[in-house]
This record gives C-alpha cells, sequence and structure tokens, in this order.
C-alpha cells in the first residue's frame, strides 16, 4: 500500500480549543470520493494525533493532517499510521514520542501473518492494528472472531514487531537528516556549506 501525508500545523484557524490545538484529518482514497471506511481511517487518524501530539502546547491553533491513499494493497491504516508518523517527525511537530502501527491476520489454522495483503486479509479469521508509542498501546482495531488470549498473544507480539518498525523509523530519519544542509551546519558549525 502506499499514500501521500501532508501535515499543516499551527496555525490559526475558525474552529479552536482554548486549551489545546485542534487536530482536524482528511483521508481520501485513490479514487477521490469519500467513503465511510475514509470516515474511519480519519478518526483514526485524529485520535492518534491527539494521544502522541503536544496539543497543550498549542492552544486556539490547529493541525491539519491530510492523507491520500495511493494504492491499497493491503494494511492500508498501518501504512497511514506509519506514513503519519514519519510526516510529523519530518515538520517537526512536537509529540510525546514516536508512534508505530502493525497489522496482523489470523487465519483460520492460528497461524499470524503481519502486515497482510488485501487477499491476506480478506482470507483471514481475524485481523488486528496496534498502534504503539513506547511500550503503550494508543489504539487498536480489531475485526473478526478471537478470544481474549488470541488478543493478548496478538497484543504482546506486536510490540515486538513495533521495536523494529522503530529500528527502520531512526535509520530511515537519520539518513534524511544527514542530507538536510542545516543540519549539518548546527552539527558541524565551522563547516564549509555556507
Amino acid at each position: 500500500s502506499s499514500g501521500i501525508n501532508a501535515e499543516y500545523g499551527d496555525i490559526r484557524l475558525n474552529r479552536e480549543d482554548p486549551e489545546k490545538a485542534v487536530v482536524e484529518a482528511t483521508v481520501r482514497s485513490a479514487t477521490g470520493h469519500g467513503t465511510p471506511l475514509d470516515k474511519m481511517y480519519e478518526e483514526a487518524v485524529r485520535r492518534v494525533c491527539e494521544e502522541v501530539i503536544l496539543t497543550t502546547d498549542h492552544p486556539r491553533t490547529s493541525f491539519q493532517v491530510i492523507v491520500q491513499i495511493e494504492d491499497n494493497a493491503g494494511s492500508v491504516l498501518s501504512v497511514i499510521m506509519n506514513a503519519l508518523c514519519l510526516a510529523l517527525m519530518d515538520a517537526a511537530v512536537p509529540m510525546k514520542g514516536m508512534f508505530g502501527a502493525v497489522a496482523c491476520v489470523q487465519t483460520e489454522d492460528g497461524t499470524l501473518q503481519w502486515d497482510p495483503t488485501t487477499d491476506e486479509e480478506a482470507g483471514g479469521q481475524c485481523s488486528y492494528l496496534f498502534v504503539y508509542s513506547g511500550q503503550d498501546m494508543i489504539y487498536s482495531h480489531c475485526t473478526g472472531q478471537f478470544s481474549v488470549d488470541q488478543y493478548m498473544l496478538v497484543l504482546q507480539k506486536g510490540r515486538q514487531v513495533a521495536v523494529d518498525l522503530w529500528a527502520f523509523f531512526r535509520e530511515a530519519f537519520e539518513k534524511l537528516l544527514k542530507k538536510d544542509v542545516k543540519f549539518q551546519m548546527l552539527l558541524n558549525p565551522k563547516s564549509k556549506l555556507r
């Protein structure tokens, strides 16, 4: 799956809260037509953003998050959340910490398939999506029939998968920063990049 994320932040809008920033989310599918599923994605994006962004540091302002789904090859909400974390980091939005989403499908025989395709999602007995920030699960979306024990097992294994995901985020962001001239000037003030 692929998508485009944009974040416009710390701007004044008509809708404001005197105590904290307001998060507005828009999700559009590749067709451009809004669907009920897009509305569910918008609500998930808004909830996660409100949980991780330091909204009390920016009263009477708004963060607009816009997501355009380019292609849905599976695990699309997970892709949205992970791209969202990187977009917020790139925009230097003050956050409590990094977050990451993991998607999983459980088959009829109990096998767990991480980062499932659309075919695997359709053929699974149940599907799980967890968004983690540190050791805390900050959002979940699960469908299908599963027991509490199954849920707890996937929740625990998902945390382990998220640790690998954050290592990838750090590596990707470090590569981006190494290309950033302004960042290099901060690290080496005597450099000849000026």
